[in-house]
């Protein structure tokens, strides 16, 4: 993992503007779920609406091909946008970098795993809709529900907001972390990203 303790620390309270964009896409995508019925396939709604021009960040057309990481740009506010599908468990800490991750659909059900401000491991049930802010140096992944069956085909789709390129910034988390996921998760924890 990169040394990220020479970054300089980025944490920011996202803009009206940015937590704006985020309602009417998730608004929009609720919309499609419930005009399509027992057909819907999430990742193909997420990418029809992403690809209306109301949604762009920059002129350019952000590139929606391929399973994902699709990258949708940077906002006004220099931030980088993009949208997440992850089959599995990344735990994983940014030290020096805020992050904030708005889930729009699971295949099966999840929650998001962190640590409380007196460093308690929490889960947090994950709706669509809601906002899962990481200050810097939290530790967090999304797991899937724990005490309930995981399909095969789980997986957790989110948009995220990040104020720099996570690659020089995604560190593993400590043994001790990872034994507080251990406790509240029932699992070891993924040896990293």
């Amino acid at each position: 993992m990169p040394d990220g303790a020479a970054l300089p620390v980025l944490d920011h309270e996202l803009a009206d503007d940015e937590l704006q964009w985020m309602r009417s896409v998730y608004t929009d995508f609720s919309k499609a779920r419930a005009a399509a019925g027992a057909g819907f396939n999430p990742k193909e709604a997420l990418r029809a609406i992403l690809a209306r021009p109301e949604y762009h960040l920059s002129a350019a057309a952000p590139d929606l091909s391929g399973p994902g990481p699709w990258r949708l740009g940077q906002n006004r506010h220099g931030r980088g946008v993009a949208a997440v599908f992850l089959p599995k468990v990344e735990l994983h800490t940014h030290i020096a970098s805020r992050t904030d991750q708005f889930p729009m659909y699971v295949v099966g059900e999840a929650e998001g795993f962190s640590l409380d401000e007196s460093g308690k491991p929490v889960l947090e049930p994950v709706v669509g809709g809601s906002h899962f802010h990481n200050a810097p140096g939290a530790p967090h992944a999304f797991v899937p529900k724990v005490g309930v069956p995981k399909p095969d085909n789980w997986e957790i789709a989110f948009i995220a907001i990040t104020p720099r390129n996570l690659k020089e910034d995604t560190h593993r988390v400590s043994d001790e972390v990872r034994a507080l996921y251990k406790q509240v998760v029932g699992q070891d924890a993924p040896l990293g990203v």
